[in-house]
Formats: C-alpha cells, sequence, structure tokens
C-alpha cells in the first residue's frame, strides 16, 4: 500500500499468542479486519496496527504541531493548514470539532492528540476532562481516587444497559 507520498507499507495479520495457547504450541492469527476483545471496552480506543494505518494522515497533521511555523500556519487558517493533510471527513470534523476521544477512535494517537491539546492550551487532564464528559477537576480528582471504577466500566454492553435502565 502506498501512503500517496511514497511510503509503502502492508498491513500483515499480527499473531497474538495467549498464555494457554503459548503452553499448547497454538497461537492466534488476527487480521486487520478482526475484532480484539479490547475492543469491547467501552470509551477505550488501543493504538494498534488498524488505527495506525488508518490515522496516519491524522498524526502527520498532529505531529506537524511541533514545528513554530507550523502552528503559526494552522492558528491563521485551520482550514488552509488542514487541507494539507489527507484526512477523511471524520477525521477533519474530529480536529475542528475537537472531538478528543472520536480522534483516538479514528485512528489518532493519544500523544499527538495531546499536541492539538496543548495548542489550545489545554492541560492533561483537561483533555481527559472533556474525554469522559466531566471538569478537568473531576478528572484530576478521579484519577487521584485510584481512576474509573471497574464496575460497570469492563464492556460495552454494560453501558448500554446503564443508558437503557
Amino acid at each position: 500500500m502506498d501512503d500517496g507520498e511514497g511510503v509503502t507499507f502492508s498491513m500483515k495479520p499480527c499473531v497474538i499468542p495467549s498464555p494457554a495457547d503459548v503452553n499448547k504450541g497454538v497461537v492466534t492469527v488476527v487480521t486487520e479486519d478482526q475484532d480484539r476483545d479490547y475492543d469491547d471496552i467501552p470509551g477505550t480506543y488501543v493504538f494498534d496496527a488498524r488505527r495506525a494505518k488508518e490515522g496516519y494522515q491524522l498524526n502527520k497533521f498532529l505531529m506537524s504541531l511541533n514545528e513554530e511555523p507550523n502552528r503559526e500556519a494552522f492558528r491563521s487558517d485551520p482550514s488552509a493548514y488542514l487541507d494539507r493533510f489527507k484526512l477523511t471527513p471524520e477525521q477533519r470534523t474530529a480536529v475542528e470539532e475537537r472531538q478528543w476521544l472520536h480522534l483516538l477512535e479514528v485512528g489518532g494517537n493519544v500523544y499527538y492528540t495531546f499536541k492539538l491539546a496543548i495548542f489550545d492550551g489545554l492541560s492533561m487532564q483537561g483533555m481527559g476532562g472533556d474525554m469522559s464528559s466531566i471538569t478537568e477537576a473531576e478528572f484530576a480528582e478521579m484519577m487521584r481516587n485510584g481512576g474509573r471504577p471497574i464496575e460497570g466500566n469492563r464492556f460495552k454492553s454494560e453501558w448500554e444497559n446503564k443508558n437503557n435502565g
């Protein structure tokens, strides 16, 4: 596959052995379109090979904010600056509307996404609060108290039951 800029890469199946499979001498081949167990964790988007591939241009934009001239160009004309990158419409909207959690879902690396938050003057706790639909202070307090409770947050179905119940 070519990224449009002469960089060629291929997505090959990943071999992810479980401890039990290793003991039996069996491994599991996971293809890029196959669901992973961690896909069922609500509000969690693991930056794996699928998201890295999907988010290549998005992360390229986010990393460009490391350079002051790029920050100035983005500040003076965000739309024109974003036109330099081959973002999907969904990625572009997520950037423009600062949909922090959705940026991760559409391939953004959390550390690169934080560069955009810093550009906006947000702290990590501020971005985390926005992702969690709570204030920065509430997010910081939740982290000091050990984070989000596991009960009710293991599977997407638990969130669906909570919202429908």
